[in-house]
């Protein structure tokens, strides 16, 4: 009787633990734990609930798929509905179910697809007569989230089907996710904002799908993936394989790492992807084993939550322990300071993890971590190492082990440092660390995207005094470049070549990158689409800046004390006198220019711009850009390599600009002084 009372206190426990869980990655999109943790509480469940069939309860997480539509979404049904995956974790297993497959197809033809598991949302497209109508979240499997507007900003996402074969109507289901470079990206906005950071990829594409604004979906790198089907009329699919095949016909994006064969080939996928995921650009967390064929899936059947068909197997979790054996502190370009955690190297899937975040000291209060500890380290979302536990947290040999101190001062300028929340920062502007961040930033991808200047290169320029602040890199000569240790003659005069083509840059992208805290990329954007000139950024007051939308007070203090500082104002200057030249924001037509109504065709290399920065120009001086050359060409700017379509330009007697003639005919060098 006791031990009957303790199961059933401890299956309402998993189950409550469970449901927790569920609402924390489907509701919130803030995980409470990781997969591994929750597979194994899963598991747990599942054999109470087979080895004591008489208590399992009806609303057992074993029954259902989790999660429910949220209330600012207007719902979708799903026909048929959009279940979950079973899973298995061992070969044995993944026999096991290709054994039930034999038993229930007696024909059964032996073909299984095997595919990457991706780690994002789970969603479902309906497209009517070849036009995507709607999109929506899984939700609970029968009922979801429409999320059409969000879902169309997805740029792999087709919004009209391909080919000749096209049906009258397609609900096909995928995934979408975020890619490592995106997800790194995006939580360097976020961080640069004060905003909260996300914690993985997956937990990125989900709450970027289901914003409200479906404009801030678009401004984050979404990616688009479809693997399976609901309903489709107007043609007959046979098997997997056939769809797949069908899907890529019509355009849309489906898995490249696929295969169909025996369970002993899949059972080679999975142990190749198991060891090297980490070469992969995104998360994946398994394999989904899927019976080919149509026909033998119908026979197969499903349970009320998963097919009988098809299952999940997931990797193990990617982690490793190891000792943990001093702490480092970085800091970013706005002052953010980050512990670090140097480790007795460990291998994690394939990589030598050396160093580990510990976030904040907030986390590593939480974590009670002490220097000497023996840690748990995983790869979160398979890429950035992370310390999530201490082993034997109870041992009393630690209590000689070192505790990891917040710093009162910056460990680089030694100025106080400022705690907001639960992070440190320092606000010295003349930090020199600060400075270097800010330096490494603005060449980035994020910011001005200067090629060939990476982070050690910047750091040399800087520790050989040719390089005090952003406006030093339009001074770089080519003997500054070749006065450094392994540079050579053409390296340097790319990378001269790359600074130059900076020296003609939009207002949203010199914003963006000139370090002003609290302006990223989107903030950027919406402050010269509104302001639309440099001149009025650096002029507008704070009330003209907060009457901005999406622009609240503390991004506005940010805009002004930078133009308000003396680092503002040199800089601007000292870029005016360097011929540096920041553009009105594209939106703004001019009247005046002589290319209105005027259409352009761009062909060859262009020194300063890059072919979507000229076409944006252009659109910005009421001309239009063409692809090709007709008797209908105005003009045709012509940069290096230009080929065929110059010669015809040339043919047609056409109008031929250089770069130079062209920006002296915009009007664009005059307007920036």
């Amino acid at each position: 009787m006791k031990e009957t009372k303790y199961i059933l206190l401890h299956y309402n426990e998993l189950i409550k633990a469970i449901e927790d869980a569920n609402h924390a990655y489907y509701n919130l999109d803030s995980p409470i734990m990781d997969d591994a943790q929750y597979d194994e509480l899963m598991q747990k469940l599942l054999q109470i609930e087979n080895e004591h069939p008489n208590i399992k309860r009806t609303d057992s997480p074993s029954q259902r798929v989790g999660g429910n539509a949220q209330k600012t979404f207007s719902e979708v049904r799903h026909e048929p509905p959009m279940m979950s995956l079973g899973n298995v974790f061992s070969l044995p297993e993944a026999e096991d179910f290709a054994r039930k497959i034999k038993q229930a197809c007696n024909d059964f033809d032996n073909v299984f697809s095997a595919e990457l598991k991706f780690d994002g949302i789970a969603i479902e497209a309906v497209y009517s007569k070849g036009e995507f109508v709607q999109g929506s979240t899984r939700g609970n499997g029968i009922v979801g989230e429409n999320i059409t507007a969000n879902l169309s900003t997805v740029k792999n996402m087709p919004l009209k089907l391909k080919g000749e074969n096209i049906p009258d109507y397609i609900s096909i289901r995928g995934e979408v996710f975020m890619r490592h470079e995106d997800f790194d990206k995006l939580n360097a906005q976020r961080e640069n904002n004060g905003e909260a950071l996300f914690a993985n990829p997956r937990n990125a594409a989900a709450g970027s799908l289901r914003q409200l604004d479906a404009a801030v979906t678009a401004s984050r790198e979404l990616t688009a993936c479809f693997y399976g089907h609901g309903k489709i009329e107007g043609k007959k699919i046979e098997s997997q394989k056939e769809l797949i095949e069908y899907m890529k016909e019509l355009g849309l994006p489906v898995p490249e790492n696929i295969i169909f064969g025996t369970i002993d080939e899949a059972a080679k996928f999975q142990d190749h992807w198991s060891q090297n995921r980490h070469l992969l650009e995104f998360d994946i967390d398994g394999i989904v084993l899927k019976v080919n064929s149509f026909s033998c899936r119908e026979r197969a059947g499903e349970t009320t939550k998963v097919p009988k068909w098809a299952a999940a197997w997931k990797f193990a979790a990617m982690e490793a322990v190891t000792k943990l054996e001093s702490v480092d502190f970085q800091i970013g370009r706005t002052g953010l300071i980050t512990p670090v955690a140097n480790l007795m190297p460990v291998n994690i899937g394939g990589v030598v993890v050396k160093r580990a975040t510990l976030h904040n000291f907030s986390e590593v209060e939480n974590l009670g971590v002490k220097i000497g500890d023996t840690v748990k380290v995983i790869r979160s979302g398979d890429v950035i190492p992370k310390v999530v536990s201490v082993i034997d947290a109870d041992g009393t040999e630690r209590e000689n082990f070192q505790e990891i101190q917040a710093p009162s001062q910056c460990p680089f300028c030694k100025s106080t440092l400022t705690k907001e929340d639960i992070y440190l920062r320092c606000v010295n502007p003349e930090c020199e660390s600060i400075k270097i961040e800010n330096l490494k930033f603005f060449v980035s991808k994020e910011g001005a995207d200067i090629e060939f200047v990476g982070p050690e290169l910047v750091e040399k320029l800087k520790n050989a005094d040719k390089l005090e602040n952003i406006a030093g890199f339009f001074k770089i000569t080519r003997e500054d470049l070749l006065s450094l240790e392994r540079m050579g003659e053409k390296l340097a005069d790319k990378i001269i070549a790359s600074i130059n083509s900076k020296k003609i840059m939009p207002l949203e992208v010199f914003l963006k990158s000139i370090g002003i805290r609290n302006v990223g990329e989107h903030a950027a954007k919406v402050i010269a689409k509104e302001l639309t000139t440099l001149e009025a950024v650096r002029t507008s007051d704070l009330e003209k800046l907060t009457s901005i939308h999406e622009i609240g007070p503390e991004t506005a203090n940010s805009i002004r004390n930078f133009f308000d500082s003396n680092f503002g104002d040199e800089l601007i200057k000292t870029l005016s006198e360097l011929e540096v030249i920041i553009t009105d924001y594209v939106g703004v037509q001019s009247k005046s220019s002589v290319f209105s109504g005027k259409t352009l065709v761009v062909t060859g290399t262009l020194v300063n711009f890059s072919r979507k920065e000229i076409e944006d120009l252009i659109a910005s001086l009421g001309g239009k850009a063409s692809g090709s050359v007709s008797k209908n060409t105005d003009f045709v700017l012509a940069g290096e390599s230009a080929g065929s379509k110059l010669k015809k330009a040339e043919e047609l007697g056409v109008k031929i600009l250089s770069e130079d003639e062209f920006i002296t005919m915009s009007g664009i060098r005059n307007e920036s002084h």
